[in-house]
């Protein structure tokens, strides 16, 4: 048995515009959807979509103020929409959720822990890459505003308005990227190989229906590439062979059925 992975965000979101298009109900603003999905990342699939990313893309929205929970509205709607489709088995929407304030009881402001990000080497390196590419573009897009502020109108300045809106994006994915390689953990450096699965195990598995074998090696969400075999620890059949050891049977509820797993070699 295989696995059938989902969509990616941005075929999700012309199958979501395609849905509303031709149901009944509300007008969404499909706008907000957009700014949702290339934050996140067009050509991530939807299973790679973490509660955390979703909770610091409400956190993001939330420095708008009162128009914030209009925003998020149409992006609750888009991501229950991936939970019927059968896309994702756990919502999502329930952790689109504005911050309560800003200030701690005491007017004392909140200091955000991070959780370290475990990358290998080479995933360390990608995102390195991915921030001075961003912020090559970051100068294009200054030029590009220039332009079009030689514009004096801006009632309505289309390529203005796309301008600042791309350089509200690349500005937000630099930040988000910059803190995970802060707060980034090497794998492999100084620690010893684990017999239990992890972040960073390789992972040989049968298939106890078929006796194929498969092998998955288990990455950061960052990282993650499914057609090349590695799976994201977020995601339900990476979150079901962790803290796994040789011999154990695993069992995996996917969208498209059951998958029965003996974990063969962990290395």
């Amino acid at each position: 048995m295989t696995i059938q992975a989902g969509p990616s965000l941005s075929e999700a979101l012309t199958k979501f515009m395609s849905a509303k298009k031709n149901g009944k109900g509300a007008v969404l603003d499909h706008s907000e959807v957009g700014r949702f999905v290339a934050w996140c990342g067009r050509e991530r699939n939807v299973i790679e979509v973490t509660p955390a990313q979703v909770a610091e893309y409400a956190q993001h929205i939330g420095l708008g103020g009162l128009e914030s929970v209009s925003r998020l509205s149409p992006v609750k709607t888009f991501l229950g929409y991936w939970k019927d489709e059968g896309w994702i088995q756990n919502g999502l929407a329930a952790h689109l959720r504005l911050p309560r304030g800003r200030r701690g009881a005491g007017g004392g402001k909140i200091t955000v822990t991070r959780a370290s990000t475990q990358l290998s080497q080479e995933g360390y390196d990608r995102l390195v890459a991915q921030v001075e590419l961003l912020k090559g573009e970051r100068v294009g897009v200054v030029e590009d505003i220039k332009l079009a502020m030689e514009d004096k109108d801006f009632r309505e300045n289309a390529p203005l308005d796309a301008a600042k809106e791309r350089q509200g994006i690349i500005e937000s994915r630099i930040r988000e990227l910059e803190a995970s390689l802060s707060n980034a953990e090497i794998l492999g450096k100084g620690k010893k190989a684990s017999k239990r699965t992890g972040v960073g195990a390789k992972v040989t598995l049968r298939d106890t229906d078929s006796g194929k074998k498969v092998v998955y090696l288990l990455v950061d969400v960052r990282e993650a590439d499914a057609p090349s075999g590695k799976i994201s620890t977020t995601s339900p059949v990476g979150q079901a062979l962790l803290d796994r050891g040789v011999g154990d049977q695993v069992v995996i509820n996917v969208p498209k059925g059951t998958l029965r797993y003996s974990v063969e070699k962990v290395g």
